[in-house]
């Protein structure tokens, strides 16, 4: 009896793979994670086209903050052993991307354009963080996805401001 007990302790499923729990966990991840890595390419692309101090401000913070939770989703994932995307996305078949986009705009009309296209993206990425905070269980990815909320909120309400006051002027 005693054997049976010791051989069932052993029998737990290993820590690093996700369980049916977590699934909600690596769907967030493995699809924030491209969706960071495309925001950090176009605000890589808008640092030397945005005219405007407050919104090459507003970049870089969005820039440093999607670099940070980026590393901690890979890390995350890698911890896992699970791929930084989800494998099922074929990144070949999608539409013109939002950098393609952004890239043709130059002069004026650029910081418009921008913040027309990071609005839609922390939208987007509103919508996975505030379904991942709610839904999550693993608590590290939760209340990582907690935090991006909070930002994503508030960058959103400023970019919505500079939106209506540049788009009368």
């Amino acid at each position: 009896m005693v054997i049976a007990v010791v051989a069932a302790g052993c029998a737990t499923p290993d820590a690093n793979q996700p369980t049916a729990s977590d699934q909600a966990d690596v769907r967030f991840a493995q699809h924030m994670v491209p969706h960071l890595l495309q925001t950090t390419a176009i605000v890589d692309l808008a640092r030397d086209r945005i005219t405007r101090p407050g919104l090459a401000r507003l970049a870089d913070t969005i820039h440093g903050q999607s670099h940070a939770h980026l590393e901690r989703l890979q890390d995350w994932l890698a911890s896992r052993g699970l791929a930084p995307y989800d494998p099922q996305q074929d990144p070949n078949r999608r539409k013109e991307t939002d950098l393609a986009r952004l890239a043709r705009v130059h002069g004026t009309n650029f910081d418009l354009a921008f913040l027309k296209v990071m609005t839609a993206r922390h939208q987007a990425g509103l919508r996975m963080a505030t379904a991942e905070a709610r839904d999550g269980g693993v608590p590290e990815v939760r209340t990582l996805a907690g935090q991006m909320a909070i930002e994503l909120k508030a960058q959103l309400q400023q970019m919505t401001a500079w939106t209506r006051a540049w788009s009368k002027a």
